[in-house]
C-alpha cells in the first residue's frame, strides 16, 4: 500500500487586543415579577400538597391497626422522607433559584446540603427495600 507524500502549510494570524471586564449585575437573571409569581404559587402548592398528602399517609397506616404490614411501614419510611425533603430542602432551594443569593447563612448552607442527600437517599433505599421485599 502505497501512501502519497502531501505537505500542508498552515498560517495563522492574530490580532489580540485587551478586554476589560465589566462587574457582572448580581441580578441579571432574575425572573420578572409575573414569572415569579407563577413559581410562588406552584412550589406552595407543592409544599402543601406534599406535606398533606406524606401525613396522610402516615396516620393512614398508623391509625389503623389491619395496615400495619412491612409493607406500609415501608411506605411510611418514604413518606416521612419525601415529607422531610419537601419541607427542609424546597422551600429553600426555591429561594436561591430564584434569587441566585443565599440569605440563611454559612451554617445552614452546610445544613441544608447535608440534609438534601441524606432524605434522598433515604428515599431512594426505602424504594430498593420494597422492591428486595415484593
Amino acid at each position: 500500500m502505497s501512501v502519497p507524500n502531501a505537505t500542508y502549510t498552515l498560517s495563522t494570524t492574530m490580532n489580540v487586543t485587551e478586554m476589560t471586564r465589566e462587574p457582572e449585575d448580581p441580578y441579571q437573571f432574575v425572573l420578572p415579577w409575573w414569572q415569579q409569581t407563577i413559581f410562588y404559587f406552584a412550589f406552595a402548592a407543592i409544599l402543601l400538597i406534599s406535606a398533606g398528602g406524606n401525613l396522610v399517609v402516615v396516620w393512614i397506616v398508623l391509625a389503623h391497626k389491619r395496615m400495619r404490614t412491612v409493607t406500609n411501614y415501608f411506605l411510611v419510611n418514604l413518606a416521612l422522607a419525601d415529607f422531610l425533603i419537601s419541607q427542609l430542602n424546597l422551600p429553600f432551594t426555591f429561594q436561591y433559584l430564584l434569587y441566585q443569593d443565599w440569605w440563611f447563612g454559612i451554617f445552614f448552607c452546610k445544613l441544608s446540603c447535608f440534609i438534601s442527600p441524606c432524605t434522598i437517599s433515604a428515599s431512594v433505599l426505602t424504594f430498593m427495600a420494597i422492591a428486595v421485599d415484593r
